[in-house]
């Protein structure tokens, strides 16, 4: 909990230094508990929550959360529902982020039906694009990467009933995903490098595009997302972004390691029991294949930290069932004893727990849920 303070006050001095207000990621906590901890130190720094599904934002609306965005369309029937049905309670908004035709038609016809309003919000691609298109540095998101396509699909959504317009949204992958100081890939990094200075003059340029397209035709919108904790200290500078969005910063999963600027500390570890020691120099613990999401790689693998000196071998990594270890710190080790492990990414965590108990100086204060002890499964 020490570290988790020292990181929200970082971030949120970096959001307040901007003029900017933050929406937190709630995909890189997946507890309620701490996502209730840090709006509360947030204050009126934070500024509602970023959800990963229409059912998990529900279950927010109902621990009393009020304003969440669901960055990740969704067209299903049951989700639908769920988002009339919410936004029809008072002082709730649930917004969903859409980039595409087919989308707005399924979602009008059944906002319609259902005598509700569904908020929406337009997600413009900031990929960085070279060779006449060719060349695709970023993420596949969204189909729009010009202020003209973004525009298409707002005309659309104002000539539809059951749904309007409320945001824009722009995630910079390639500068707040992509750590450019990873050990793991070091003969890429200064690619790397060049990519993110590449694409933050680009992002700016893309995002002021949008908004001014959007103020020349009269339409107005609550809030222009943007960012991820790897980017605050860019995105934050710009004119057209109102609300910048973070989650992983807080935990400070393994990854954010990797970004010279950031200046955050570990806060988020799990420990597994040496069960055997299979010859000399090794050790073995029960579990530990808690790899993480993304590209393949050594990067997504947890690693040990406590005691200092262990490694993981190459040739069985993290296992579902065991996780053999080498090292000098093999020495300070013997059956029944923890080893502590930090995660690659923040929140996946806590799919694996149903518990974490938090720590403050060398004392358990509290033991509280995450979304798998409380019986969730959102994706």
């Amino acid at each position: 909990m020490d570290a988790l303070d020292r990181n929200a006050d970082k971030l949120f001095g970096d959001v307040r230094k901007h003029g900017k207000t933050l929406r937190m990621a709630t995909k890189s906590v997946r507890c309620p508990a701490l996502i209730d901890y840090l709006v509360d130190r947030g204050g009126d720094l934070m500024h509602g929550l970023m959800s990963f599904t229409v059912e998990e934002a529900e279950a927010l609306a109902e621990l009393g959360h009020t304003d969440m965005l669901v960055a990740y369309p969704s067209v299903q029937p049951g989700d639908i529902e769920r988002l009339v049905a919410v936004n029809k309670r008072d002082g709730v908004r649930v917004s969903l982020v859409v980039d595409a035709e087919a989308q707005l038609d399924a979602l009008s016809v059944a906002a319609t039906s259902g005598g509700g309003v569904i908020p929406l919000v337009i997600e413009v691609d900031l990929s960085l694009r070279a060779l006449g298109g060719r060349l695709h540095l970023g993420v596949y998101r969204s189909p729009l990467h010009s202020a003209d396509e973004v525009m298409t699909i707002a005309r659309s959504i104002a000539d539809r009933p059951g749904i309007e317009l409320v945001g824009i949204m722009g995630y910079e992958a390639q500068v707040a995903g992509m750590g450019e100081a990873n050990p793991f890939t070091r003969a890429l990094n200064p690619v790397k490098s060049a990519i993110k200075k590449a694409s933050v003059p680009a992002i700016r340029k893309r995002r002021q595009q949008v908004a001014d397209a959007l103020a020349g035709e009269g339409i107005a919108i609550d809030f222009f997302n943007g960012g991820g904790t790897g980017s605050l200290i860019t995105t934050g500078l710009e004119s057209a972004v109102t609300e910048v969005t973070a989650g992983s910063g807080f935990l400070c999963s393994h990854l954010f390691d990797y970004y010279p600027h950031l200046d955050l500390a570990p806060a988020a570890f799990f420990a597994l029991q040496v069960v055997r020691v299979p010859g000399p120099g090794y050790v073995t613990c029960h579990g530990g294949g808690l790899v993480a999401s993304g590209e393949a790689g050594a990067d997504r693998l947890p690693l040990p930290v406590l005691p200092p000196g262990l490694k993981l071998t190459q040739l069985e990594g993290a296992g579902e069932v065991q996780t053999p270890l080498h090292g000098t710190g093999v020495r300070d080790l013997s059956i029944g004893d923890p080893v502590f492990f930090r995660h690659a990414k923040a929140g996946e965590l806590a799919e694996a727990f149903n518990d974490y108990a938090l720590v403050r100086g060398d004392k358990i204060v509290d033991r509280v849920k995450t979304y798998r002890g409380l019986g969730h499964a959102f994706l």
